[in-house]
């Protein structure tokens, strides 16, 4: 198949990219550079000279915090953004994947969520997502959604930021009461692409098994590298962040490991995986 990613060169595009060609398909990886997808010509004439089979839309705005102060611009990105490009990949005739989150959610549930759950985004950034999904929709009706969540690999993300930290000698404060599905970025993109490449349309989630606080995630990290640090649990409210997040975003993955006939990598397999291939990266360096 000849797959179009936009936003390559982020952590989810990358890891997309890598996993499709490793499967011996064609891939057109599409940084900013190449690819602004805010300048909807631009946006047109790329995917219409490269014809792909497939858009794999993995390019946002992602600074949760940051979008508080820059709503104009989390909105060109997330919903300008991925109109221009469903509208693009409708033109040729591509399938689209919209890559979605588990901030969509307000988080007063207390048990998975299912893709069919009603939602109600408490930031910026979860409702220009959001915004990006219905237009996805819109444009592209038979549009393949995969929400994830608390995603992170190599130099980005929660868990490497903790491991940095630790090893930098800065004290932890880490939030004890949100609880979610951490999710390494290549586990994520083996299970999208076989969506993908099984047909599947429709709103579906995507995220490591099990869940965890972002403490515990903090503290299994640091004990499987070997690090003994003072960990200083604080409550959501005292990190005070300018961004709302949700205190409960676990995704339901039931109808996902279904479809695929397979249980999706737990956060803890996903976890080992990361350290792993870091310690594998060190090591050639």
């Amino acid at each position: 198949m000849r797959i179009l990613v936009s936003g390559a060169e982020g952590l989810l595009g990358a890891a997309v990219a890598a996993e499709a060609r490793a499967r011996g398909h064609e891939v057109l990886a599409r940084g900013r550079a190449e690819l602004d997808v805010t300048e909807r010509e631009a946006v047109r004439k790329a995917i219409r000279d490269a014809m792909p089979e497939a858009v794999v839309h993995c390019a946002a705005y992602t600074a949760v915090d940051r979008a508080e102060a820059e709503p104009e611009l989390a909105h060109a990105v997330n919903v300008g953004g991925t109109r221009n490009v469903a509208e693009a990949a409708k033109e040729v005739g591509a399938a689209l994947l919209y890559v979605s989150t588990d901030y969509v959610f307000d988080g007063t549930k207390r048990t998975p969520y299912l893709p069919t759950d009603e939602t109600d985004p408490l930031s910026v950034y979860a409702k220009t997502k959001l915004e990006g999904e219905e237009v996805a929709r819109r444009a592209v009706p038979d549009a393949l959604i995969t929400r994830t969540s608390w995603l992170y690999g190599p130099g980005n993300g929660f868990v490497p930021a903790i491991l940095r930290r630790a090893r930098e000698g800065h004290p932890l404060r880490v939030v004890h009461d949100q609880l979610g599905r951490p999710t390494w970025a290549p586990h994520a993109a083996e299970a999208m692409l076989d969506l993908l490449e099984g047909g599947a349309r429709g709103t579906w989630h995507v995220a490591g098994g099990g869940e965890c606080t972002w403490l515990e995630l903090a503290r299994e990290a640091l004990r499987l590298e070997g690090l003994v640090v003072d960990v200083q649990a604080i409550s959501t409210a005292a990190y005070g962040a300018p961004a709302a997040r949700p205190a409960y975003s676990v995704l339901d993955l039931k109808a996902t490991e279904e479809r695929l006939g397979r249980t999706l990598p737990s956060w803890q397999e996903g976890l080992r995986g990361y350290l792993e291939a870091r310690t594998a990266h060190a090591r050639e360096l």
